[in-house]
């Protein structure tokens, strides 16, 4: 039966998408890093070790840390403790990039490798055979085998037959991985393991493909991602410009409604923010010398300092402004009533304020109704990691903040910088210098609202999720970034703050992410 012109539309769009991926992750990284990408791509999972090893015995000319690159790029998505999966198109599109550089004995070849690596973990764990998805990650990386590894092939089949009765969300998971493959490598004369026998059965019979389209949406941005160039300004602690710099980043616009059949020109742009590493929070020293300078024990919040892994994903290049909120809160209600206009200051490219954190998830849940994509605040990680960019200074911008960097209370100041003054009220997106990413208005203007529960400090957040939760609904959410109404030292990049969630002062607003899935470090 031919599929729906819907379910073709989908998979066109899905398929468009996958090739600018990997378009990006060239530009980013450097054609040796996608020639070890396309040997990612033949595990139906991944691990940093399982990637390495495919890096010494087949790309040895790459750098070592593109095994990071790789993992934390958007060409992976965590499935698990150092698992990682990717996704189905764009599997398919970097296995023909291999077929097409590499030609087909190099298959054969992975195949065989595929064979040798899961054995030595086999024989490594002794009589404990067991393949456990997501409990044994080192044994999940799965490829199609040649037929005489019968041994082999019988425990992974049977490891594969239980997810008839495994979580639904394992079953589509592992049914979309079944699907990318099939078709592809049964050309190349392997042995498909009866994957898509067994990947039917999980689907109580139906056709794999009616499935896919019904029940895994694609979230990513289906728009072609543009560039943009700006300008960033580096500060010593007297306000002394000491650098200029030019950078480039990538966006999409998320566009809100149309005119004459077209997009209207009200859209909310979407900047790509690249995975990596950051020291999260403040050090003993800095943190001390503030509390001695500022008279107040509140910086200790910020502490412990530890290390914070972040995946790709997309953020508001501005704080969501009041054009933006008129026209989803006028979408049909998902959970609770909006008011189309709520905030205090008045103009269209101002940040919406007197927005409460309920206001702030309905918001998303309302742009994610109407754009098919999901949409959510920002964990406080994702947070400070976009707002540093990459800096270990107070601001983005250096040493210190002034009047002309950002919208707050001027008049007091934070080093050694003259005093400005205050505007009292809150300011257009866009009006100062953005940070490294191209991220604007992170110092100041308004307070946003983060996904997760507020905690007092670091010392007791879980180390494999960054958006800390709590079965109280009135328990406080945090809050970063300052705004026009606070003093400097509030607006840094580390500095945390919590209300209840149902506050809708003229100082709270938000802007949106979507993608990327956090991961805390302790040190």
């Amino acid at each position: 039966m031919a599929n729906p012109p819907e379910a073709e539309n989908q998979r066109t769009k899905t398929e468009d998408l996958a090739s600018r991926r990997i378009e990006v992750f060239e530009r980013l990284y450097g054609t040796v890093a996608l020639r070890l990408a396309y040997h990612a791509a033949f595990p139906l999972t991944l691990t940093s070790d399982l990637l390495y090893c495919l890096r010494e015995t087949f790309v040895p000319e790459c750098p070592w840390y593109v095994v990071a690159d790789v993992l934390l790029s958007g060409l992976c998505q965590p499935a698990g403790y150092d698992l990682y999966e990717i996704e189905p198109r764009t599997r398919d599109r970097l296995l023909r990039g291999l077929c097409d550089e590499f030609k087909e004995q190099r298959l054969k070849e992975l195949a065989d490798f595929m064979s040798h690596y899961i054995n030595s973990r086999l024989q490594s764990n002794g009589n404990d055979r067991a393949l456990v998805f997501g409990h044994r990650p080192d044994w999940t990386a799965l490829a199609y085998l040649n037929s005489e590894q019968k041994d082999l092939i019988d425990i992974i089949e049977e490891e594969l037959g239980k997810l008839d009765t495994s979580d639904a969300k394992d079953r589509i998971r592992w049914g979309v991985l079944v699907e990318s493959y099939a078709d592809l490598l049964s050309e190349k004369g392997f042995k498909p393991l009866r994957l898509r026998e067994i990947a039917e059965k999980i689907f109580d019979g139906e056709p794999i493909a009616d499935k896919l389209v019904e029940r895994t949406p694609n979230p990513e941005p289906e728009e072609k991602l543009q560039p943009f160039d700006f300008e960033t300004v580096t500060v010593n602690a007297r306000e002394e410009v000491i650098n200029r710099e030019q950078k480039r980043a990538y966006y999409f616009v998320e566009y809100l409604g149309e005119e004459a059949g077209k997009p209207s020109e009200l859209g909310i742009e979407m900047v790509a923010i690249p995975g990596g590493q950051f020291l999260m929070g403040t050090e003993d020293e800095e943190i001390e010398r503030l509390v001695k300078k500022f008279d107040w024990d509140g910086y200790r919040r910020e502490k412990p300092q530890h290390q914070v892994s972040v995946e790709p994903f997309f953020m508001g290049k501005y704080p969501v402004t009041q054009a933006q909120w008129r026209f989803v809160a006028q979408l049909p209600q998902v959970g609770r009533e909006l008011k189309t206009d709520p905030s205090n200051f008045k103009g269209d490219n101002l940040p919406v304020e007197r927005v409460s954190w309920y206001d702030a998830e309905e918001f998303c849940k309302r742009l994610s109704e109407y754009t098919g994509r999901e949409y959510r605040l920002p964990s406080e990680a994702e947070w400070e990691y976009a707002c540093r960019a990459g800096t270990t200074t107070p601001f983005y911008f250096g040493e210190t903040i002034t009047g002309e960097l950002a919208n707050y209370a001027a008049s007091d100041i934070f080093a050694d910088e003259p005093k400005g003054e205050d505007r009292n009220k809150t300011t257009e997106v866009g009006t100062f210098f953005p940070n490294s990413f191209g991220l604007y208005d992170m110092h100041g203007n308004v307070w946003e609202w983060c996904s997760d529960i507020y905690h007092n400090n670091y010392e007791k957040v879980p180390i494999d999720d960054n958006s800390i939760d709590s079965d109280n609904d009135n328990h406080s959410r945090v809050l970063r970034g300052g705004s026009w109404f606070n003093n400097p030292e509030v607006c840094r990049s580390a500095y945390r703050n919590g209300d209840v969630p149902d506050l809708d002062y003229s100082i709270f607003g938000f802007r949106v992410v979507c993608g990327g899935v956090p991961s805390r470090i302790l040190q």
